[in-house]
């Protein structure tokens, strides 16, 4: 059965969209079959890859609203060897739309359920906040990824968002688990990264991913040339950082029961 795996933290920066990209590109090196999905209205993915708004005629956003079958959305991203559902600007309309339904945070599940099973592994790629599209991708999630860089108010973010996690799982919306927590735009040089991280070392232990990415002007790169980093430079720190990080979640879905 294919694992959806939403990578989130509300607050801007923290580099969500390059763990997911980087990640999607990463899976496909050990044959995984995967989809990416840009479930932010800013569209930060679609951008980071390549793609103009005008590229295809459905997205996540006529999926969603419009009721188009998802598997009318798939674009396959030859370059990086994954499939992508792109975003649009009018999915900022979803928290409105769906304010008033009853089960407003299973829409996204609801979307994707026909194809889960067509992939090992659905990446979400979500917006810097915890609004409704926020909760709809957690809450079609098995496994939630938090990226964080190693300043304090990403902390605070990330304590927001648990909390979020916390009620949604409460609430019984929810079932998907926290595989884990990565340090990004980690500088080994600056004291307050060295500090908060091993404040993040101490207060997650297990749930801290070993591995940390760097600040690395490869995967800035990579961003401006529109594709992940492991195709723009797959010698370089970065690459081999994604790869790194896939690795072990690779390891810790195959252990993790939910």
């Amino acid at each position: 059965m294919g694992k959806v795996i939403s990578v989130c933290n509300p607050k801007g920066g923290t580099a969500k969209t390059s763990t997911a990209v980087n990640l999607a590109c990463s899976f496909t090196t050990v044959n995984k079959k995967v989809l990416l999905i840009d479930f932010d209205p800013q569209r930060s993915a679609s951008v980071a890859l390549g793609y103009e708004y005008t590229d295809v005629e459905h997205n996540i956003a006529t999926a969603l609203l419009d009721n188009v079958s998802v598997k009318k959305c798939i674009t396959p991203y030859l370059k990086g060897g994954f499939d992508v559902v792109l975003s649009s600007d009018d999915l900022v309309a979803l928290p409105s739309v769906l304010h008033s339904k009853v089960n407003a945070q299973s829409s996204l599940y609801s979307c994707l359920e026909p194809i889960i099973n067509d992939y090992d592994y659905i990446i979400i790629d979500t917006p810097a906040s915890l609004n409704l599209i926020t909760q709809c991708a957690m809450c079609a999630s098995d496994y939630i990824i938090i990226p964080v860089c190693c300043d304090i108010f990403a902390i605070d973010s990330m304590n927001t968002l648990l909390e979020k996690y916390l009620l949604l799982k409460e609430q019984g919306k929810a079932h998907c688990s926290i595989l884990g927590i990565v340090r990004t735009l980690f500088d080994k040089e600056q004291s307050l990264s060295k500090t908060i991280s091993h404040e993040l070392e101490h207060s997650f232990k297990d749930l801290l991913f070993t591995t940390s990415v760097s600040y690395n002007q490869k995967i800035s790169e990579s961003s401006s040339a529109a594709c992940p980093v492991l195709v723009y430079d797959k010698t370089s720190v970065g690459a081999r950082e994604y790869l790194s990080l896939c690795g072990e979640i690779l390891k810790k879905t195959r252990t993790s029961s939910l």
